[in-house]
């Protein structure tokens, strides 16, 4: 007995959202505690970061079930492939929140902030300071991460 193609392809989309969420709602709790301790607008780049991570889950999702509901039917390979795909997009997404979220853990414990030219340190500010161009490098290594794995996806499902 082989598996059906359309329920191969739904639990990948399935996981796509599911792990793509959790990775991004995990690197958005810390990045959330990261922005309050800043009063800063720039310390919402995470948060938006954390954001996206989700964002790519969806689209691959999306891609996903529109492949399950067309009128074609789809070949064992192809439902693995749309497995794959998912499993690819939503694991990358989840270990690239997890990623940030420890980074961004990190950096409240240690008290770190950044400044930026021009701009006065805090009153009672925390004790180490960081640049806030390598936080945003950081930041954007981390996320690259999920990207790639978007990347593959959209590779498994052929677009």
């Amino acid at each position: 007995m082989s598996p059906d193609p359309t329920l191969l392809t739904g639990l990948g989309a399935a996981f796509a959202l599911f792990l793509a969420g959790g990775g991004a709602a995990y690197a958005t709790a810390h990045a959330s505690l990261f922005a309050i301790r800043h009063q800063d607008k720039m310390a919402l780049v995470p948060v938006v970061q954390a954001g996206v991570l989700a964002v790519y889950g969806i689209i691959v999702g999306y891609k996903l079930s529109m492949k399950a509901i067309a009128d074609k039917a789809l070949s064992e390979i192809e439902g693995y492939n749309f497995l794959s795909a998912g499993l690819s997009v939503g694991l990358a997404c989840l270990v690239s929140g997890v990623g940030m979220g420890l980074y961004l853990k990190q950096l409240n414990r240690e008290g770190y902030y950044f400044v930026r030219k021009g701009k006065p340190a805090p009153e009672g500010g925390a004790s180490k300071k960081m640049s806030f161009v390598t936080f945003v490098l950081c930041e954007i290594y981390l996320e690259a991460i999920g990207l790639y794995g978007l990347i593959v996806a959209l590779f498994f499902i052929g677009w």
